[in-house]
């Protein structure tokens, strides 16, 4: 068992568990913004997809390795430090090279620090987990939300350097972090029967999380939209994630599954307006809608299967947020309503299909 943590160095681990994730939020919402500047500047098109690709590569070695660790210090400081080396490779890179390198490392950096950062104030606030979680998370909305204007204001570089201070401060507040709690096993099996309809849930969100994110700003300008606008727009998006973590956390863990799928069929309906171009503005409101769900199977998960399910947990996350925008790259402009339509029935569809069969095996889930 650990020794109890003393709360000034509670508080501290606190504060580095948030701008470990704001980092995942910066660094995720901070392609959609950057992806046109990219290819004005390096001359380059599909190749964006291996920005995508690599970074996936580097995800699942962060996972592999976050799923293993016994001990968090100093893995976890480092891995934040690996963060900010990547995003100083990104703002000083001369050729598009540097970037598609620095997508590996911010991968791998990601994938420890979400992670583990998700876990720690679990285990720092054991009590009402799935709200904590989810208003904690809000600070991945808070850097999502910043990072597009930080893009959109300042040179591209220039904001990527300003992040990269960001990480290197969350690595210093998270030196000395706590190793891992006891960890338990699935409790039955016909609970851990579960887990394929939590990961396909979780590969759909985390497509439309970043397919969103990462394309809204393309197909918008594409629709005539100022540019100005769309990165105020991609902000918006993000604010409503960061918002509907806190403000739908109480509503969410009444009755988890049956709401979760009720926001996710409203977020289908919004992207809808993506085919009325004088609407397509509203995208933002699917941040709002879909921002409990990652916290919420987090929690699911550790509540109904056990933490062995939360390695695939992230796993199926980063398939989610790297294969399917890494399709994305090679979609034609004109294409991408149709496409962000499907990844959002999906992730409606795998939603429902977890909560009926949820219900099935236990009513009180």
């Amino acid at each position: 068992m650990s020794p109890p943590v003393h709360s000034s160095v509670r508080s501290r681990l606190t504060l580095g568990s948030a701008l470990g994730l704001f980092m995942t939020g910066a660094i995720g919402a901070a392609v959609g913004a950057v992806i046109p500047q990219w290819q004005a500047e390096f001359g380059v098109s599909r190749e964006l997809a291996w920005y995508f690709n690599l970074f996936f590569v580097g995800a699942l070695l962060g996972i592999f390795l976050s799923s293993r660790m016994r001990l968090r210090h100093p893995w976890l400081s480092l891995a934040l430090a690996a963060e900010g080396l990547g995003l100083l490779l990104m703002a000083f890179t001369p050729q598009v090279g540097g970037v598609f390198l620095a997508a590996w490392l911010l991968g791998l950096g990601v994938a420890v620090a979400n992670f583990h950062c998700n876990a720690l104030p679990l285990e720092l606030y054991p009590k009402g987990q799935m709200a904590l979680l989810n208003r904690i998370n809000a600070a991945f909305g808070v850097g999502a939300v910043l990072a597009p204007l930080l893009m959109v204001w300042l040179p591209w570089r220039m904001g990527y350097g300003v992040l990269a201070l960001v990480a290197l401060g969350a690595a210093l507040l998270l030196w000395k972090a706590p190793a891992p709690a006891a960890r338990r096993e699935p409790e039955t099996k016909q609970r851990s029967s579960l887990l394929p309809f939590v990961l396909l849930a979780v590969v759909a969100y985390v497509a439309v999380e970043l397919v969103v994110s990462s394309f809204s700003g393309l197909y918008l300008r594409h629709l005539g939209y100022d540019p100005r606008l769309v990165g105020l727009l991609l902000s918006l998006y993000w604010v409503g994630l960061t918002l509907g973590r806190w403000l739908l956390a109480d509503f969410i863990a009444a009755r988890p599954l049956a709401r979760l799928a009720g926001l996710h069929l409203g977020a289908m309906g919004v992207v809808l307006c993506y085919w009325v171009p004088p609407l397509a503005w509203l995208f933002p409101l699917v941040g709002f809608l879909v921002a409990p769900t990652f916290p919420t199977l987090y929690a699911f998960t550790q509540r109904h299967i056990g933490y062995a399910g939360l390695a695939y947990l992230f796993y199926a996350a980063a398939v989610g947020g790297n294969l399917v925008p890494a399709a994305f790259a090679l979609v034609p402009k004109e294409a991408l309503a149709l496409g962000m339509l499907l990844v959002a029935a999906w992730m409606a569809g795998m939603t429902y299909l977890l909560r009926r069969n949820g219900e099935a095996q236990s009513p009180s889930i």
